[in-house]
């Protein structure tokens, strides 16, 4: 062995010395370590002995099990409170212990009766008394049997002992607008045994109106101007598979809306529709003309409701199965127009019979941008126009086949640009037909309408060109011909007048004085006449007809006669009789019997005062076909 390891230190140290030698890789199969030395010569640290690790351990394992016993005694305080608190809890009499569980359908059809079911349970220890259940209804519940609208119902459920269970069932009908959501409150009022406090349990529940048995449409403008005409189109169909009968419908407008007309016209006022009977899957359809005023920016919201017909009131819904609304906000127009008749901006003007009429129109552009190429148009309207009287200034033509004046560019070049702000006016004017009493005919409430019409073009805000337009009208009111008539009589009249002919001086003469009102177009109230009498006229008393409401004033010497009211084309008359005493200062003159006649009256249509004059009446009689001439003055 030991020559064996000698030949081998041999053999490396003739390699090492040899020419062809060649380094050997040497492989580091050792772990780097890196050893810190300090820098002092203080001792390093030995680290903790064998002892010191030992106690360690041991101070650990008495600190863990410390900690178990406490945790395992914390576990068992929190159980023995929880069961405390539960077996506690079983004993508290309070409202928490009530159970009210409801069951009620989630959706229902309108006008399909559904039942609601409620259990009340008492959980407490003790009875709950004096128990009444409360439900508040929104609108729309009605009673299945009477169809009485259910604001509140009350049921009285008394003693509810513990652990009992009272179960309550309603069975209501429900209408309203289709996918709208009714919530109902329900409230339990109780007293605890041996209290006296009242307490209160309070929830709700939620029912949808899948679908009503009549549908209700309201399609109309979202905007308009103030002025502007509006037409309200009224769908109403059937979703039921039986008869609905004894339907109203009502309209209610909103403040600004003028009523014009209606197809089919409304049975009671302007707004209340007696639809009858709708069958199955049957529709109607109510169209509303009219006018709508207010400031910009205004929100008007017309409502529209159906249902069956109250039977305490005709006019009135009594069970409303649906209803429907819709908002529209007055505008500013772009190019705003007015109109003035014989000055006045009023949306109604009235005229005395006869008289022309002179209509200006105002334009403005309300636009930021040039408004081009604006076209006004007036359209006259009513049977009482005399179309050959239309005359328009300003460059306007009169289109006699649809009585509109039209203003464009070629007639008034103002109108081809408008720059914003830009205004101008033109004028018109037109007189109505003949409707005095003389006239062979009578138009009741003759009336002429104006309608404007506004057009034009102007850039829109991504630059491509519009039309714009605007509305406005106006309503012209004829007054009636009313006229007075008076007469004198001797020889004709209701009465027999005495005295001599020629009236003799200090010798008493009777007349008849006669007075016949004649009335045209429009209803005329608190018709009056009056006169006076001179002081050598004496009032004898004596009237025809007998029962007419005719009264002579001696204080005033004046007498009067308060015809009422005279229909339009109607006729009234009466008489009265008075004496004339000549005195020697009237010879050879022919005195008057009274002052002049006066009346007055109130045209029903037009809201306006009306007046007419006649002279006096003379003892020449004129009127009178067996009155001589001679007979007319007074003689010694």
């Amino acid at each position: 062995m030991p020559g064996e390891t000698k030949s081998k230190i041999a053999n490396l140290e003739k390699e090492l010395y040899s020419k062809d030698f060649k380094p050997h890789q040497v492989e580091d199969i050792l772990e780097h370590k890196t050893i810190s030395v300090t820098s002092s010569w203080e001792a390093a640290d030995p680290g903790p002995s064998p002892l010191d690790e030992k106690m360690r351990i041991e101070k650990n394992q008495k600190t863990m099990k410390k900690f178990l016993l406490i945790s395992i005694g914390f576990f068992v305080l929190a159980a023995s409170v929880a069961g405390f608190i539960w077996w506690r809890g079983s004993n508290i009499i309070s409202g928490g212990n009530i159970g009210i569980d409801i069951t009620a359908p989630n959706a229902v059809a309108g006008g399909d009766p559904f039942e609601t079911k409620i259990l009340i349970t008492n959980n407490n220890k003790v009875s709950i008394e004096a128990a009444t259940l409360f439900l508040e209804y929104p609108s729309g519940f009605y009673g299945v049997d009477d169809k009485k609208e259910l604001p509140r119902i009350s049921k009285d459920l008394g003693i509810i002992a513990p652990g009992q269970t009272i179960a309550e069932s309603i069975s209501t009908v429900l209408y309203g607008q289709e996918n709208t959501q009714k919530d109902v409150s329900v409230v339990l009022e109780y007293r605890m045994a041996g209290s006296n406090a009242t307490l209160k349990k309070p929830t709700t529940y939620s029912i949808k109106i899948a679908s009503s048995p009549i549908n209700v449409k309201l399609s109309m403008l979202k905007e308009a101007s103030s002025g502007q005409s509006l037409e309200l189109l009224i769908e109403v169909g059937s979703n039921s598979q039986s008869p609905q009968d004894n339907l109203l419908l009502a309209v209610d407008y909103p403040f600004g809306f003028s009523f014009k007309s209606a197809d089919p016209a409304p049975i009671y006022g302007t707004n209340v529709w007696n639809i009858g009977t709708l069958g199955p899957q049957e529709k109607r359809t109510i169209k509303i003309q009219g006018v709508i005023e207010g400031n910009d920016g205004e929100e008007k919201i017309t409502k529209v409701s159906i249902g069956t017909q109250s039977q305490g009131d005709e006019r009135l819904i009594g069970v409303n199965y649906n209803e429907t609304s819709e908002k529209l906000v007055i505008t500013r127009p772009f190019l705003g127009v007015d109109i003035a008749v014989d000055g006045d901006r009023a949306p109604e003007h009235s005229v005395s019979f006869g008289k022309g009429v002179r209509a200006d129109v105002f334009w403005q552009s309300n636009n930021p941008t040039k408004i081009t190429d604006a076209i006004i148009e007036v359209t006259l309207k009513g049977e009482a126009l005399n179309r050959f009287s239309v005359f328009a200034s300003s460059g306007g033509f009169y289109r006699s086949i649809d009585n509109t004046i039209v203003w464009d560019k070629t007639g008034d070049p103002d109108l081809g640009v408008i720059e914003p702000g830009g205004k101008g006016s033109m004028s018109f004017s037109f007189s109505p037909i003949a409707l005095g009493v003389d006239a062979g005919q009578i138009i009741k409430n003759p009336e002429i309408g104006l309608e404007v019409k506004a057009r034009a073009r102007r850039a829109s805000d991504v630059g491509v060109s519009e039309d714009i337009s605007t509305f406005a009208s106006r309503k012209i009111k004829i007054e009636s011909d009313i006229r007075l008539a008076v007469k004198g009589l001797y020889f004709s009249g209701p009465f027999k007048n005495t005295g001599p002919l020629p009236p003799k001086v200090e010798n008493q003469t009777t007349y008849t004085v006669v007075w016949t009102v004649r009335n045209a177009s429009n209803n005329v109230s608190n018709v009056s006449v009056k006169t006076t009498l001179p002081i050598y006229v004496k009032w004898l008393n004596k009237i025809s007809p007998e029962g007419e409401d005719m009264r002579y004033d001696a204080s005033g010497a004046e007498v009067t006669w308060n015809a009422g009211r005279i229909p339009a084309g109607g006729t009234r008359e009466a008489s009265f009789q008075v004496s004339f005493l000549p005195s020697l200062s009237q010879i050879n003159t022919a005195p008057q019997l009274t002052g002049d006649s006066v009346l007055t009256g109130s045209d029903d249509f037009t809201k306006t005062d009306l007046r007419d004059r006649k002279g006096p009446v003379r003892i020449t009689l004129s009127s009178d076909p067996q009155f001589s001439s001679n007979q007319g003055t007074v003689v010694q």
